[in-house]
Formats: C-alpha cells, structure tokens, sequence
C-alpha cells in the first residue's frame, strides 16, 4: 500500500515537471494508498525517532523535500520516505504544509514582499520552479519560499482557469443534460445519470492540455436559475472535458480505481449509445 502511494505521489511530481502553462496553479491531490503528500517549509527538519525534541534523530530533510504522512499529532507528524518501509520518525508538523496546492512558474517569475507589483521584489524565480501554495488571495498566491514567504501575482490564464474550476465544482443539481454530437442530439433526464454527472464533474481537477478527439459538446442544466454549462467531451478513452474557453479538466475521481477508461465507458453509457452512432 505505502508502494503504491509514493508511486503516485513521484508520478504527480513528474507531472508537476511536464504541466503545460494552462495547469500552472495545481490543486492538492488528496489523500493516497496511505496518508497525504506533505513539503518541508523550513530550510531544514529534524525526523526524531518518537514525537519529543529529545528523541535520537534519524534523518534531517530540507526545504521543498516531499514525503508522506498519516498521524498527525499532539503537533508531529510522521514520515514515510521510502517505498520499501514503514515511517522512519515523526517531525513537527508547525514546519511543514499537508497536502498542498503548488504553483509552477513557466517563465521567469518575480516574487514580491506583499500582493502588489509595487512592492519590493525578494526573489526572481526561474521557468519550471514548483513551489507549494501557502494562501491563495484571488489573484495572487502566496507561497513558501527557502524558510520565508512571498507573494506572486497569477497569470491571466491561471485566473481564467480557477474561474472555470469555480463553476465547475458548483455545479449543483440538474435538471437535464444534452449531449450534442455529429449524429444527432441525446437528451439525459434520468435523475440517477445527473447525479452521477454532478458528482464526477464537480470534483473535476485542472489539467495539461489534451491531444483527444472533442467531437462531442454537451450542455449541462442547472436546476436553478443559472446559466446552463457548455462542455466539449473527449471522445476516445480519455476522462477529459474542454470548456469553452480552453482549459481542460480531468473527471471521475470518486471512482476511485476504476482506470480511464472505464471512467470515459461509464459516461458514455449515460447515453446510451452515442459513442458507436458517433463514429459509424
């Protein structure tokens, strides 16, 4: 199980690496196989062998160093680094962030004392630094920065992107779905196949943009006064939509260990059977 987790947990730090500028702010992940995702913030943490200040060390991490913990308490934390055992300590949890959000420059970017351009600068930030997300102000984040702090101002593609997870993850109930393809228009009103819509969709998670085939559009139906959601689905196996504006999104996570596949299969069979009149 703790395998499995920090296998993820390097998978989502390469992707971190290989994210496009459209998935520059990236959301916690959540907890894994085994607990969640922490970064030291200081420049450096002690791993004691029991939650004192007196007990024997066994490691020290530095700043930005990821590991994995489960127990967090009486203000420690435990520390699992490795795949091929248990925690090797407990650090104090006042240093480090817990499943955090990251920001990912990509371009040189300035790091200012406070939220305004104005400001004094205290760091410039090469393209491809990936640092953790302390606060999130609107259009600025604040982030954790060698041991201190800094504010950087988002770009205009990120804000555009957190506008549409805001609408996104306030889906609400619905009250009808049409999904428009190349072969006509399939209408869902069953309340169960909403649901499960709502429910996949609004815990949707920003990400890289997709090479998939987007052949289809659906319009989602609020069941209030809002405006209706217009969405283009990927069309192959991939659990991806598009918004109208370009920013890609990945559903389905409270399935759990379904593959995509089965993910995209499950949205599909919604509508019966519009994928194969789509490609005939």
């Amino acid at each position: 199980m703790l395998k499995k987790s920090v296998t993820l947990v390097l998978a989502l730090g390469m992707l971190f690496l290989w994210a496009q500028a459209c998935a520059e702010i990236i959301p916690a992940h959540g907890m894994g196989q085994t607990g969640y995702q922490a970064v030291v913030l200081c420049e450096s943490l002690t791993v004691r062998e029991n939650r004192s200040t007196s007990s024997n060390a066994v490691r020290t991490l530095r700043n930005g160093d990821t590991f994995i913990t489960w127990q967090n308490r009486d203000g420690w934390a435990d520390c699992y680094i490795s795949e091929n055992q248990g925690p090797i300590g407990w650090v104090k949890s006042d240093y480090i962030l817990i499943d955090p959000a990251w920001y990912k420059c990509d371009e040189a970017t300035s790091v200012y004392a406070w939220n305004d351009t104005s400001a004094p600068k205290v760091a410039l930030l090469d393209k491809g630094t990936l640092l953790p997300i302390l606060k999130d102000d609107g259009n600025w984040v604040l982030v954790g920065l060698r041991g201190a702090v800094g504010w950087i101002q988002k770009a205009a593609a990120d804000r555009t992107t957190e506008d549409a997870a805001v609408t996104i993850q306030n889906i609400g109930k619905l009250s009808m779905a049409n999904l428009k393809t190349a072969k006509g228009v399939y209408t869902l009103l069953d309340e169960a196949g909403l649901e499960w819509i709502r429910e996949n969709f609004s815990i949707a998670q920003p990400t890289s943009a997709s090479n998939c085939p987007f052949d289809a559009e659906l319009i989602l139906f609020p069941n209030d006064s809002r405006p209706s959601i217009r969405l283009f689905m990927a069309t192959d196996d991939c659990r991806v939509f598009r918004t109208e504006n370009g920013e890609y999104f990945t559903y389905g996570f409270s399935l759990g260990e379904d593959s995509s596949a089965e993910i995209g299969q499950a949205f599909w069979a919604l509508f019966g059977n519009a994928k194969e009149e789509l490609y005939r």
